[in-house]
This record gives C-alpha cells, structure tokens and sequence, in this order.
C-alpha cells in the first residue's frame, strides 16, 4: 500500500522537472529582480537553481530562493520548497518541513500540495497514517483538477471500510469549505 502512493509521489519529481521555465529572462535579469524582493523572480531562480538551467545546478541556492518566495506567500514556491524538503536533495529530508509548506499551499489551493498531502497521511510520512485526511486531501486535489488523484483515490476506496468512507467523505466537505473562507 504504502509503495502505491510512493510510486504515485515519485511521478509528481518527475513533473517537479518540468517547472516553469524561466522564460526569455536572462539569469542576471532574474537574479537583479529575485535580489530586489521580486517574488516571481525569486521562484523562477530557484528553478533555475534546481534545474541547473543557465548556472550551474545548486539545491541549496534552489532552496534559499524557493523559501524566499514561499515566505511571501507563493504557492508554487511553497509547494517547491515541501518537495526540497520531502525529497531531501541538497538538505536532509524533513517531512515535518515538508508538511508545513506543503499544507500552507495546499490551503491557497494549490492541487499538487493538496495530494501531497494525501500522499502522506496514506503512507505515514511525517504524520500519522490517517486514510480519512488522506482520502480528504485527494479528492480536493481531484476536485481542483489534479488528475494523478483519481488513482490514489481508487487505492483509498479499496482500502477503507464503508464507515472509513462515509467519515473521509464528510472530512472532505468540511475541508472544501473551510478552505473557501
């Protein structure tokens, strides 16, 4: 079980490559920009950082940039910054960090945070396992148009009880509406 969402966590590293690009922007634009307090430009060197893209590949500068902009309010930034933390490359992997940016996107209504999240109450990843938030935080993240969603959610519905489901399923409306306010 725990393999299924690991597996289905791995594709979204796969697309954590396929980011933004940086555009036409030049990196001493972004970085001129990204020094000036530029929330957009700080996420895009980050990326530029992350992916090696113009510069020389550095996780730790991805990082520094990913949580300057993160820390101002960007969702994508958060959502990066959970998946620097949540895969551990350059720092050591902290799935308490994770959470934490992962849940501030996921509450902006972020669809990747959202079945991070899922993600890891269905594997026991930094929380405890809870299939109810689990199945909560995925079919959010299906509802907002995640598609990778729909697998997990079928993985969650073949591993909870009738009960399980009806409780997950009300979790689920109190989180869409919280999130709405």
């Amino acid at each position: 079980m725990k393999s299924q969402f690991i597996h289905v966590l791995t594709i979204l590293f796969c697309l954590f490559s396929a980011l933004v690009s940086a555009g036409n922007d030049s990196f001493e634009e972004i970085k001129r920009l990204a020094e000036q307090g530029d929330i957009s430009a700080q996420f895009k060197l980050g990326v530029m950082y992350y992916k090696g893209q113009e510069i020389s590949q550095n996780y730790n500068e991805a990082l520094n940039w990913f949580k300057k902009a993160a820390e101002q309010g960007l969702s994508e930034a958060q959502y990066n910054l959970g998946l620097v933390y949540y895969e551990g490359k350059g720092i050591s992997l902290n799935y308490t960090k994770a959470l934490k940016w992962f849940q501030k996107a996921a509450e902006q209504g972020n669809p990747k945070a959202q079945f991070s999240l899922g993600v890891m109450y269905a594997s026991g990843e930094g929380v405890p396992q809870n299939y109810i938030k689990a199945y909560a935080w995925t079919s959010l993240a299906l509802s907002n148009g995640y598609e990778l969603a729909k697998k997990n959610i079928l993985i969650l519905n073949k591993s909870m009880t009738a009960s399980e489901m009806e409780k997950a399923a009300t979790e689920a409306a109190k989180l869409r509406e919280s999130l709405k306010k």
